[in-house]
């Protein structure tokens, strides 16, 4: 009896230590990371060009909230206060119905609009946003799409009102989106690919859209309610 259960026993023990090995790496994969949000306050990050942000981003039970602001009110762009590289970016985000934000990299400040410098991860409400003329936009506009260049790999959101766990790879020109565990963009900046993209995109008139190598990182207000929570980095 003894004998016929070693095998069983040696490939239990196997087994839990094969798990504890697994969640031992990913305890340590992610203290690797550094938060970007203490859940209490905006330490950290400040309006884009010294634009003001206090009562219209709040933190607000461990989430940092972008709040409803009057029609008209000017738009208050956040960033934060370090720059960053090559880097790996994880954050939870969830939209209301109509909703329309974008997490922004390689920003540099000067130009109006955080946008017009820094490539941008798109947070929407896919199927219920309407832009100024009250039209629905494509695919390519999508959540975790290669923004208004090219549609997601596949659709990973959740309903409107769940939340998703968002995340940007970036290593040189290497630039990957991801959500809820699905990458859903990979693109090489500055590659002829790229290059002809953009030139055939709105960005072509943006003589500074991403020719930084590095800059701050970005929440937009684009005058709808949206709400971010455990933002971390880790640098490449």
């Amino acid at each position: 009896m003894l004998r016929s259960s070693l095998p069983l026993l040696l490939a239990t023990a196997a087994l839990l230590g094969g798990c504890a090995k697994t969640e031992t790496t990913e305890v340590a994969a992610e203290a690797d990371f550094v938060s970007l949000f203490n859940g209490e306050d905006l330490t950290g990050w400040r309006g884009y060009n010294g634009g003001p942000m206090d009562g219209v981003w709040v933190a607000e039970n461990g989430t940092l909230h972008l709040t409803a602001q009057p029609k008209g009110s000017p738009h208050a762009n956040i960033i934060t206060e370090a720059v960053y590289d090559d880097f790996d970016l994880r954050f939870g985000w969830k939209v209301e119905a109509g909703t329309n934000s974008g997490v922004m990299f390689n920003i540099g400040e000067g130009p109006k609009q955080p946008y017009l410098t820094g490539p941008e991860y798109q947070v929407l409400d896919n199927e219920g946003f309407r832009s100024g003329k009250g039209l629905p936009v494509g695919p390519s506009e999508y959540s975790g799409s290669h923004y208004a260049i090219e549609p997601p790999l596949s659709n990973e959101t959740n309903p409107v009102g769940e939340w998703n766990e968002g995340r940007i790879v970036v290593r040189g020109n290497h630039v990957e989106y991801w959500i809820n565990g699905a990458m859903t963009a990979t693109y090489e900046m500055h590659s002829e690919k790229w290059k002809e993209q953009i030139a055939n995109a709105k960005f072509a008139k943006w003589a500074d859209f991403a020719t930084l190598d590095k800059g701050h990182i970005g929440l937009q207000d684009h005058g709808h309610r949206v709400w971010f929570r455990d933002l971390r980095i880790k640098e490449l």
